[in-house]
Protein backbone atom coordinates (compact mmCIF):
# COMPACT_ATOMS: atom_id res chain seq x y z
CA UNK A 1 0.00 0.00 0.00
CA UNK A 2 2.92 2.42 0.81
CA UNK A 3 4.64 1.89 -2.38
CA UNK A 4 0.94 3.50 -4.40
CA UNK A 5 1.39 6.26 -2.21
CA UNK A 6 4.44 7.04 -2.84
CA UNK A 7 3.26 6.98 -6.48
CA UNK A 8 0.32 9.32 -5.74
CA UNK A 9 2.76 11.58 -4.14
CA UNK A 10 5.41 11.25 -7.20
CA UNK A 11 2.12 11.99 -9.68
CA UNK A 12 1.40 14.83 -8.13
CA UNK A 13 4.60 16.37 -8.87
CA UNK A 14 4.57 15.26 -12.18
CA UNK A 15 1.24 16.57 -13.30
CA UNK A 16 0.98 19.40 -11.22
CA UNK A 17 -1.40 18.49 -9.36
CA UNK A 18 0.37 20.07 -6.10
CA UNK A 19 -0.60 21.08 -2.24
CA UNK A 20 0.29 24.53 -2.20
CA UNK A 21 0.22 24.41 1.24
CA UNK A 22 1.94 21.17 1.68
CA UNK A 23 4.22 22.51 -0.96
CA UNK A 24 5.39 25.50 0.81
CA UNK A 25 6.30 23.66 4.12
CA UNK A 26 8.59 21.43 2.13
CA UNK A 27 10.11 24.48 0.40
CA UNK A 28 10.49 25.71 4.19
CA UNK A 29 12.19 22.13 5.06
CA UNK A 30 14.20 22.43 2.15
CA UNK A 31 15.75 25.94 2.52
CA UNK A 32 14.24 27.05 -0.75
CA UNK A 33 16.52 24.20 -2.70
CA UNK A 34 13.57 22.69 -5.24
CA UNK A 35 15.38 19.47 -6.13
CA UNK A 36 15.13 18.89 -2.25
CA UNK A 37 11.72 20.21 -1.74
CA UNK A 38 10.63 18.04 -4.51
CA UNK A 39 11.60 15.25 -1.96
CA UNK A 40 10.18 16.31 1.23
CA UNK A 41 7.00 16.56 -0.47
CA UNK A 42 6.76 13.32 -0.99
CA UNK A 43 7.37 12.39 2.34
CA UNK A 44 5.14 15.00 4.03
CA UNK A 45 2.71 13.98 1.31
CA UNK A 46 2.86 9.89 1.92
CA UNK A 47 2.67 11.06 5.84
CA UNK A 48 -0.67 13.37 5.27
CA UNK A 49 -2.23 10.21 3.24
CA UNK A 50 -1.12 7.89 5.82
CA UNK A 51 -2.64 9.61 8.91
CA UNK A 52 -6.19 10.46 6.97
CA UNK A 53 -7.91 7.15 5.99
CA UNK A 54 -10.57 9.34 3.87
CA UNK A 55 -7.60 10.99 1.77
CA UNK A 56 -6.19 7.66 1.36
CA UNK A 57 -9.18 6.26 -0.12
CA UNK A 58 -9.53 9.05 -2.47
CA UNK A 59 -6.13 8.88 -3.82
CA UNK A 60 -5.59 5.24 -3.84
CA UNK A 61 -8.33 5.09 -6.83
CA UNK A 62 -6.14 7.61 -8.58
CA UNK A 63 -3.45 4.45 -9.16
CA UNK A 64 -4.89 0.85 -10.58
CA UNK A 65 -2.71 -1.78 -10.79
CA UNK A 66 -3.17 -4.20 -13.99
CA UNK A 67 -5.34 -7.50 -14.28
CA UNK A 68 -5.85 -10.00 -16.55
CA UNK A 69 -2.17 -10.71 -17.29
CA UNK A 70 -3.52 -13.93 -19.35
CA UNK A 71 -5.50 -11.12 -21.73
CA UNK A 72 -1.90 -10.08 -23.60
CA UNK A 73 -1.42 -13.41 -24.40
CA UNK A 74 -4.88 -13.24 -26.19
CA UNK A 75 -4.49 -10.09 -27.53
CA UNK A 76 -1.46 -11.04 -29.19
CA UNK A 77 -2.95 -14.48 -30.51
CA UNK A 78 -6.08 -12.49 -31.58
CA UNK A 79 -3.75 -10.43 -33.78
CA UNK A 80 -1.45 -13.66 -35.18
CA UNK A 81 -4.71 -15.29 -35.92
CA UNK A 82 -6.07 -12.61 -37.89
CA UNK A 83 -2.99 -11.59 -40.01
CA UNK A 84 -2.52 -15.27 -40.80
CA UNK A 85 -6.36 -15.68 -42.07
CA UNK A 86 -5.36 -12.71 -44.25
CA UNK A 87 -1.97 -13.97 -45.40
CA UNK A 88 -4.15 -17.66 -46.13
CA UNK A 89 -6.36 -15.54 -48.57
CA UNK A 90 -3.35 -13.63 -49.68
CA UNK A 91 -1.16 -16.62 -50.92
CA UNK A 92 -3.38 -19.69 -51.17
CA UNK A 93 -5.27 -20.80 -54.74
CA UNK A 94 -7.86 -22.59 -53.76
CA UNK A 95 -8.88 -23.33 -56.87
CA UNK A 96 -5.61 -25.15 -57.67
CA UNK A 97 -4.88 -26.04 -53.98
CA UNK A 98 -2.03 -24.25 -54.12
CA UNK A 99 0.42 -21.75 -52.47
CA UNK A 100 1.05 -18.89 -54.68
CA UNK A 101 3.95 -16.85 -52.02
CA UNK A 102 4.19 -14.23 -54.48
CA UNK A 103 1.32 -12.71 -54.22
CA UNK A 104 2.19 -11.35 -50.90
CA UNK A 105 4.48 -9.07 -52.78
CA UNK A 106 1.22 -7.83 -54.28
CA UNK A 107 0.20 -6.39 -50.90
CA UNK A 108 3.33 -4.84 -50.14
CA UNK A 109 3.19 -1.06 -51.12
CA UNK A 110 5.88 1.81 -49.63
CA UNK A 111 3.96 5.03 -50.66
CA UNK A 112 1.01 3.34 -49.37
CA UNK A 113 2.32 2.53 -45.86
CA UNK A 114 4.01 6.25 -46.07
CA UNK A 115 0.29 7.59 -46.69
CA UNK A 116 -1.22 6.36 -43.55
CA UNK A 117 1.25 5.03 -40.97
CA UNK A 118 3.45 8.46 -40.15
CA UNK A 119 0.76 10.34 -39.91
CA UNK A 120 -1.29 8.32 -37.42
CA UNK A 121 1.70 8.09 -34.91
CA UNK A 122 2.02 11.64 -35.56
CA UNK A 123 -1.29 12.88 -34.86
CA UNK A 124 -1.43 10.86 -31.50
CA UNK A 125 1.48 12.08 -30.41
CA UNK A 126 0.70 15.76 -31.08
CA UNK A 127 -3.06 14.79 -29.36
CA UNK A 128 -0.76 13.41 -26.25
CA UNK A 129 2.78 13.17 -26.16
CA UNK A 130 6.20 11.36 -26.84
CA UNK A 131 5.97 9.29 -23.77
CA UNK A 132 2.66 8.54 -23.72
CA UNK A 133 2.79 7.30 -27.26
CA UNK A 134 5.90 5.07 -25.97
CA UNK A 135 3.29 3.60 -23.18
CA UNK A 136 1.23 2.50 -26.41
CA UNK A 137 3.23 -0.32 -27.22
CA UNK A 138 3.81 -1.67 -23.03
CA UNK A 139 -0.18 -0.51 -21.15
CA UNK A 140 -1.96 -3.12 -22.91
CA UNK A 141 0.02 -5.64 -22.12
CA UNK A 142 -0.04 -5.34 -18.86
CA UNK A 143 3.66 -4.71 -17.78
CA UNK A 144 3.16 -1.56 -15.60
CA UNK A 145 2.92 -2.25 -12.39
CA UNK A 146 1.55 0.79 -10.75
CA UNK A 147 -0.51 3.28 -13.74
CA UNK A 148 -2.66 6.04 -13.02
CA UNK A 149 -6.00 6.47 -14.18
CA UNK A 150 -5.18 9.60 -15.92
CA UNK A 151 -2.35 8.02 -17.58
CA UNK A 152 -4.33 5.11 -18.81
CA UNK A 153 -6.89 7.47 -20.26
CA UNK A 154 -4.56 9.39 -22.26
CA UNK A 155 -2.97 6.19 -23.55
CA UNK A 156 -6.19 5.18 -24.67
CA UNK A 157 -6.83 8.43 -26.20
CA UNK A 158 -3.38 7.97 -28.15
CA UNK A 159 -4.15 4.77 -29.77
CA UNK A 160 -7.98 6.10 -30.46
CA UNK A 161 -6.35 8.98 -32.20
CA UNK A 162 -4.16 6.71 -33.91
CA UNK A 163 -6.93 4.01 -34.97
CA UNK A 164 -9.29 6.67 -36.51
CA UNK A 165 -6.18 8.61 -38.35
CA UNK A 166 -4.98 5.70 -39.88
CA UNK A 167 -8.02 4.74 -41.38
CA UNK A 168 -8.99 8.26 -42.44
CA UNK A 169 -5.82 8.30 -44.34
CA UNK A 170 -6.67 5.41 -45.75
CA UNK A 171 -9.59 6.52 -47.34
CA UNK A 172 -7.67 9.33 -48.30
CA UNK A 173 -5.23 6.94 -50.09
CA UNK A 174 -8.06 5.71 -51.63
CA UNK A 175 -9.17 8.67 -53.42
CA UNK A 176 -5.70 9.45 -54.01
CA UNK A 177 -5.79 6.24 -56.10
CA UNK A 178 -8.81 6.53 -57.79
CA UNK A 179 -7.74 10.14 -59.42
CA UNK A 180 -4.79 8.85 -60.29
CA UNK A 181 -7.00 5.73 -62.53
CA UNK A 182 -9.48 8.26 -63.92
CA UNK A 183 -6.55 10.72 -64.50
CA UNK A 184 -4.53 7.79 -66.65
CA UNK A 185 -7.92 6.22 -68.70
CA UNK A 186 -5.29 5.84 -71.77
CA UNK A 187 -4.28 2.79 -73.77
CA UNK A 188 -1.07 3.48 -72.06
CA UNK A 189 -2.23 4.21 -68.84
CA UNK A 190 -0.91 2.93 -65.48
CA UNK A 191 -3.72 1.80 -64.09
CA UNK A 192 -2.55 -1.12 -62.20
CA UNK A 193 -0.43 1.28 -59.81
CA UNK A 194 -3.05 3.56 -59.11
CA UNK A 195 -5.36 1.12 -58.01
CA UNK A 196 -2.99 -0.29 -56.24
CA UNK A 197 -2.34 2.53 -54.08
CA UNK A 198 -6.35 3.14 -53.92
CA UNK A 199 -6.97 -0.42 -52.40
CA UNK A 200 -3.55 -0.89 -50.45
CA UNK A 201 -4.05 2.36 -48.22
CA UNK A 202 -7.46 1.33 -46.87
CA UNK A 203 -6.14 -2.03 -46.49
CA UNK A 204 -3.46 -0.67 -44.66
CA UNK A 205 -5.65 2.04 -42.34
CA UNK A 206 -7.67 -0.55 -41.59
CA UNK A 207 -5.63 -2.92 -40.28
CA UNK A 208 -3.64 -0.32 -38.25
CA UNK A 209 -6.88 0.70 -37.14
CA UNK A 210 -7.64 -2.83 -35.85
CA UNK A 211 -4.25 -3.00 -34.11
CA UNK A 212 -4.88 0.19 -32.25
CA UNK A 213 -8.25 -0.90 -31.64
CA UNK A 214 -7.27 -3.99 -29.78
CA UNK A 215 -5.03 -2.55 -27.89
CA UNK A 216 -7.02 0.52 -26.52
CA UNK A 217 -9.46 -2.21 -25.29
CA UNK A 218 -6.71 -3.73 -23.64
CA UNK A 219 -5.23 -0.40 -21.77
CA UNK A 220 -9.19 -0.13 -21.15
CA UNK A 221 -9.92 -3.01 -19.63
CA UNK A 222 -7.10 -3.31 -17.46
CA UNK A 223 -6.60 0.02 -16.25
CA UNK A 224 -9.76 1.84 -16.51
CA UNK A 225 -12.54 -0.85 -16.30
Amino acid sequence: MNEELYLVAYKDIEQKEIDEALWLKAMSHAGGDKKRAKWAYIELRVDQMLRDPSLRHSVSRKVRKPTHQSGAFMMWFSLLFCLAVIAAAVVVDVANIALVLSNGFYFLDAPSLIIVLPVAILFGISATSWRTYGRCWTYPLGSAKFVSISEANSVARCLKVMGDVALTMGFIGTFIGSVFIFQNLTPASNFGQGLAVASLTLAYGVVFKLVSYVAEQRVRNIYLN
